[in-house]
């Protein structure tokens, strides 16, 4: 299969580094922002992970030339924390990408959703080879088959109990602290029905787009900061931030008089590190939640090795044959016409 795959994730990088990366590939391979002509693409960008699958008559110059133009854009050196695979080694880490065993919280579902929207999303703005249709396709259904038919996600802890757990630590009981989401995303959607799970009452969200948060609290009886009063965020005990901003909203905060909790799930971050700094405020980022949770789940290791190399695999192989057959006939059909 003429598909390939260049990124970078957790894993294979720092945090500092993968912002660089998203932002780069945002500008030259977001939906809306870039064309080219010689090969077809699907940039797949999430907290954790930014992706670029390919497809081209020929993968080794396609490779070289996305490397070419992302060394313009990012200053730092990177070849040597990003990774690359072909073929049914590509097909294999898309698998496991959208079935949540590439996930830096292993067996995370939101993954899913961000794999479709980042397909969909391409289909509406370029046209995509038959080999990628293919390929998300068919990656789409292995992920959730597999979380149809596994219960790899059992009791494992949860990006939200690690906020919960974080908050409860540093400030107390949350019922009595002020709450603050900050971007209606859909990890900060997940993580509010979490907490209203608990009956906390003071929750208040603050989005860019009124008129889309607006409609939100009224469903859900929440408060509303609007956009303009942004800076009086520091008046509350707790705040998550989880917007798709480029840039950061916070790099310093009036004075702080009590403890504060303050929790960036944005890559590229939406809170200057250096906040942290400040007395009073804790400020936590993607990576240090995900590396609390990863030692919680390390006993889950045995199980999603048997899933990868089997569940997975065997599904990967008998689509990849598939694949072939197709291709096979197809060639067959234009011989004999």
């Amino acid at each position: 299969m003429l598909i390939g795959i260049l990124g970078i994730n957790h894993k294979s990088a720092d945090l500092g580094l993968r912002e660089k990366l998203a932002k780069a590939c945002e500008r030259r391979f977001g939906s809306e922002n870039s064309l080219h002509a010689r090969y077809t693409f699907v940039l797949l960008s999430t907290c954790n992970r930014t992706e670029i699958y390919f497809s081209s008559s020929d993968l080794a110059k396609t490779h070289t030339e996305l490397l070419a133009i992302l060394r313009h854009e990012v200053e730092e050196e990177f070849e040597h924390r990003v990774y690359s695979y072909f073929g049914g080694d590509c097909f294999f880490h898309l698998a496991c990408v959208t079935a949540g065993f590439d996930s830096a919280l292993i067996g995370e579902t939101e993954i899913q959703g961000q794999v479709k929207r980042a397909y969909e999303g391409s289909t509406a703005f370029r046209s995509l080879s038959k080999e990628l249709h293919f390929l998300f396709q068919k990656c789409l259904k292995i992920g959730k088959n597999v979380r149809t038919q596994e219960v790899l996600s059992r009791g494992l802890p949860t990006l939200e109990e690690a906020i919960f757990q974080a908050g409860e630590n540093l400030l107390g009981d949350l019922k009595y602290q002020k709450i603050l989401f900050v971007g209606l995303s859909e990890i900060n959607y997940k993580i509010f029905n979490r907490f209203k799970q608990k009956k906390f009452g003071d929750i208040t969200f603050c989005n860019r787009t009124d008129a889309k948060v607006e409609k939100m609290a009224e469903q859900e009886g929440v408060k509303l900061l609007a956009w303009e009063e942004f800076e009086k965020w520091s008046t509350y005990d707790l705040v998550i931030f989880g917007t798709k901003c480029p840039d950061f909203l916070v790099s310093k905060a009036s004075e702080i008089d009590r403890p504060k909790l303050v929790i960036d799930l944005s890559v590229p971050r939406n809170v200057d590190p250096l906040l942290g700094r400040q007395k009073k405020i804790t400020l936590l980022n993607i990576d240090q939640l995900n590396r609390v949770i990863d030692r919680k789940r390390r006993i889950k290791a045995a199980e999603i090795g048997r899933l990868e190399t089997h569940v997975i695999a065997d599904a990967v192989k008998r689509q990849v044959s598939v694949f072939k057959l197709k291709e096979l006939q197809r060639h067959s059909q234009i011989f004999i016409a």
